[in-house]
């Protein structure tokens, strides 16, 4: 199971695995102060929580840099400037 989360989540996130590791870090920063899980989770962990949400495809992200990486129920979301 953990393995084909990790799976989707490389198919998902097209950035390699920094970015991956941002966009699950950011994710799990947000829950922490309190924002509203999106997906369901067998987990309390808010790092386990980001990363089903990702996995299911139910978050977009918009960085600083002026990239944005919408993973909302893509096959293979990218990021685009």
């Amino acid at each position: 199971m953990i393995q084909d989360d990790i799976t989707e989540l490389r198919r998902r996130v097209g950035g390699g695995k920094y970015l991956l590791t941002r966009c699950v870090a950011e994710r799990a920063k947000q829950l922490q102060n309190g924002a509203v899980p999106l997906a369901e989770a067998n987990s309390t962990n808010s790092i386990s929580v980001a990363i089903q949400e990702i996995v299911k495809g139910n978050v977009a992200f918009n960085f600083a840099d002026g990239k944005e990486l919408n993973l909302s129920n893509k096959r293979n979301a990218k990021a685009t400037k």
